[in-house]
């Protein structure tokens, strides 16, 4: 197809178009490119956060969610000075919410309408300043008869064909995400789907280009949120960027790439915040020519499916057998790798709609025909680049280097592009730093790569001065205390103070409990319970600790909380009139005698966990916590048949979480079985707050929290409401500081050795976490080297951080690792008989 010349489409997400300054520069883009001569084609995501908010709509139904989305909308249209227009579209909302289920054509009509309301608040804001109208992409995007995918895909993740479309207008513009299926009802394009909108109006227009705008400049070699050393690829092939984008680059949807390409319409991708700066451009030319790797990416949340059967040995006909069951289910299988007994394959979410019942159906039709075993959760690390197989010389010894940990399976792509490691999501980014490093910036002179994620973020930096740490602003206090005591930890009591402080705001919380787990200091349990907070408690140690360290406290103000716990710690907590927290009806069945005529609190799991690693996420199928939903009425039973008064409900869904709405899902869920549960009086909302790194990094939203908080009070006025933080009260207040016992240094990289790791600080190890470290001793020196910053312990995986800037460090130096008040001294060990570091508590001045 010729392309016409005078023609760009321009492309932006959701952050793009989510405030006027963002629309301001929509609007300099505008009129830039009509200058420049080209007719201008506009497509658009729904504001950031909208699409979210509809996403829980359709699982809940939740009438709360309709009040944040009107909010959000109408605070864009104030800012831009238009009519909002949503009406029609919170009223359909307020009428789906009357169902109780919905329809895959419902969900799709749903999740539209975030596209649709910032539709009509776009083009009434840029009717004022260009000459535009607006598409329809319901009449220039079908969806394809011949797609034998389940129906949930078909309309939830669609795929199209396109109908040509000739336009005299020097503007249009046209929501993304949105297609029709044949009868003319909605259907949608996928998450992210937007790019390949915009991908089918270029086809559509027959345009010269495309451009994505972003909040990003381009395709990075790597997740550069896991890696700020990832390089900016400026120039590639379609096939390769293909290859990128389906294993899990985030920056384009997978689906947009191959119609550009067919078309040879070149893609450019572009960050709306760096208007002036490199991108990446995706053009025909672009490509390889020798062996190389372009990138690694992750993809999460991939399935595996093993299948055994000694009868596919030389059987002919096995595999279609198998094969034809996922054809029926409208599965779409990723990779496959076969032995002469085995089938194993990989389901990816980006091309199927996967949960529990097609995972039920699956196991059912298969066992026919062979032993069957799913894992969930997995992570695919993905290597693309050209010629990959004349690369396994250098890649073999990288994944021999995770010999230990379970690798599931290894596959090489047919067309030379890609290899793929399929191993335990808590190992892929460790996987990943491994592979680029070796692979990609050990080759920093590719051809087509641009500057680091780091450099690029530095131009968009303004100079500021950042608010200093208490860390900082105590430093000669602290390298006095080092001297005499490192390895240490600190704990800063005015911190501690400002964080009780900052969480007694919250109005609407009647009740906070300490989950003393995350820091057992005697000294901090001393100080938090004297403000008022409670202390929640998991183990009989840790309440001989609280007896031990407080000498007077309320048996209201203790909360007993175990998992999988002796039947006695149960009596034990019990007796002493504390608040009691169960989380298995396993217990009720076998000791119901011990509960009888007693008052308790239930932990639910609300079905799915959050948090930044798996193990910290405490709810969902994989977590050990919580009672199932599908148990309750069973517990209902038990609890009536033994006269036991659940008085409360509890829910937690994991750690380090920052986005407020998680509470919302939380209490929406605890609200709805106070129907099961009617003397219900307290609802206890968990824990998790995140906290973040550095002093100007954006933390959770407490204002918001609060009001979610508040909406359910309005509606439950008899209901209590309270909340166990641990890591929110103390983990900014703490840190660990040790000495510098040796460096190994070559050039610009090296290894900084200090005088303790994973026996005091196992965070980093266990979790992935990651924890600002600095050289306290030489603190305004430049930061010259990056290294790797490890303990003495004999152990590989003994990394305190990867990839660190600091100064040329000496032995004796003082390190200091931040953020370590939770979870640090609370986890250390005696590992290799060394020690962990002391506690050291700094009184607040009076």
């Amino acid at each position: 197809m010729s392309c016409n010349n005078s023609i760009v489409v321009l492309k932006f997400g959701g952050t793009s178009v989510s405030n006027l300054h963002r629309w301001q520069q929509i609007l300099k883009i505008i009129q830039q490119r009509l200058k420049q001569g080209f007719q201008v084609a506009i497509v658009h995501s729904a504001k950031s956060g909208i699409t979210n908010y509809l996403e829980k709509f359709t699982q809940t139904g939740a009438l709360d969610l309709i009040d944040s989305i009107a909010e959000s909308m109408q605070e864009l249209a104030q800012q831009l000075n238009v009519p909002a227009d949503i009406e029609r579209y919170i009223q359909q909302l307020i009428t789906y919410s009357k169902q109780k289920t919905f329809s895959n054509h419902d969900i799709a009509n749903i999740l539209s309408f975030g596209e649709l309301m910032t539709h009509h608040i776009a083009l009434r804001y840029l009717s004022q300043h260009v000459d535009i109208v607006s598409l329809d992409p319901k009449v220039l995007f079908i969806s394809q008869a011949d797609d034998d995918r389940l129906e949930s895909s078909r309309v939830l993740s669609a795929k199209c064909n396109i109908a040509q479309h000739k336009t005299s207008h020097q503007c249009v513009i046209m929501p993304g995400f949105i297609a029709a299926d044949k009868h003319g009802h909605t259907i949608v394009l996928g998450r992210g789907g937007s790019d390949t909108s915009a991908s089918y109006l270029a086809v559509s227009l027959a345009a010269s280009r495309i451009e994505i705008w972003t909040d990003v400049h381009g395709i990075f070699s790597a997740n550069p949120h896991i890696l700020s050393s990832a390089r900016l690829i400026e120039k590639i092939g379609y096939e390769e960027a293909r290859e990128i984008a389906a294993s899990g680059g985030k920056v384009l949807h997978p689906r947009c790439i191959l119609p550009a390409e067919q078309n040879n319409i070149p893609i450019h991708i572009y960050n709306s915040k760096d208007m002036d700066a490199d991108g990446t451009i995706i053009k025909k030319g672009y490509e390889s020519s020798s062996p190389r790797v372009r990138a690694v990416n992750v993809r999460h949340k991939v399935t595996l499916v093993s299948m055994d059967s000694i009868n596919m040995w030389h059987q002919a006909g096995f595999m279609g057998k198998i094969f034809t069951v996922y054809e029926k289910l409208g599965l779409s299988i990723d990779i496959v790798v076969t032995a002469q007994t085995n089938v194993t394959i990989s389901l990816d979410t980006a091309d199927n709609v996967i949960n529990k019942e097609i995972l039920q159906q699956l196991q059912a039709h298969l066992s026919l025909y062979c032993q069957v075993v799913i894992y969930k959760n997995c992570s695919a690390v993905t290597l693309v680049g050209y010629r990959m197989r004349a690369l396994l010389g250098q890649i073999a010894p990288i994944i021999s280097g995770f010999a230990e940990q379970r690798i599931y399976l290894t596959s090489q792509s047919s067309n030379d592009l890609n290899i793929s490691i399929v191993v335990d999501e808590d190992q892929s980014d460790k996987l990943l730093i491994a592979l680029h490093d070796d692979l990609i910036t050990e080759n920093a002179n590719q051809y087509g790569l641009g500057a680091t994620w780091q450099q690029l973020q530095d131009r968009l930096v303004e100079p500021v001065e950042t608010p200093k740490n208490w860390w900082h602003i105590k430093r000669q206090q602290l390298l006095s205390i080092a001297q005499q005591h490192s390895p240490c930890y600190v704990y800063d009591e005015s911190t501690i103070i400002r964080q009780i402080r900052l969480l007694k705001s919250l109005t609407n919380i009647d009740k906070i409990f300490f989950a003393m787990k995350s820091n057992a200091n005697a000294d901090v349990l001393r100080t938090i319970y004297a403000h008022g907070i409670g202390i929640e408690t998991v183990s009989p140690g840790e309440i001989d600790r609280v007896e031990n360290a407080i000498h007077a406290f309320s048996d209201e103000d203790i909360l007993f909380t175990p998992n999988f716990a002796a039947i006695d710690e149960y009596q034990a907590a019990l007796n002493k009139n504390f608040h009691v927290t169960i989380d298995n009806k396993f217990i009720l069945q076998e000791y119901p005698q011990v509960f009888a005529n007693k008052k308790l609190i239930l932990r639910l799991d609300p079905g799915h966990g959050s948090g930044h690693h798996r193990y910290v996420r405490t709810a969902g199928e994989q977590s050990k916590f919580g009672i199932h939903h599908s148990e309750l009425q069973e517990v209902k039973e038990l609890c009536d048949q033994h006269n036991i008064t659940i008085v409360g409900l509890h829910a937690h869904a994991g750690s380090g979480i920052l986005e407020h709405q998680n509470w919302q899902r939380i209490i929406q869920y605890l609200t709805d079985q106070v129907s099961i549960f009617d003397a219900v009086t307290l609802i206890n909302i968990g824990g998790g707050f995140g906290v973040t790194e550095n002093p100007h990094d954006k933390g959770l939203d407490i204002n918001k929290l609060d009001a979610i908080i508040g909406r359910f009070k309005n509606r439950y006025p008899k209901l209590q409401f309270w909340m166990e933080p641990g890591r929110f009260l103390v983990a900014n207040a703490g840190a660990l500081m040790a000495k510098v016992t040796q460096t190994k240094v070559k050039g610009s990289n090296g290894y900084i050795g200090l005088e303790t790791g994973m026996n005091s600080l196992i965070r980093p190890a266990l979790y992935g976490a990651w924890h600002n470290i600095v050289n306290l001793s030489r603190l305004d020196d430049n930061l010259d080297i990056t290294a790797t910053i490890v303990g003495p312990m004999c152990e590989t995986g003994d990394i305190i951080g990867v990839d660190r800037k600091v100064p040329y460090s000496q032995a004796g130096d003082v390190y200091l690792i931040a953020n370590c008040g939770a979870y640090g001294f609370s986890m250390s060990s005696n590992y290799n008989l060394r020690a962990p570091a002391q506690e050291i508590f700094l009184k607040a001045k009076k």
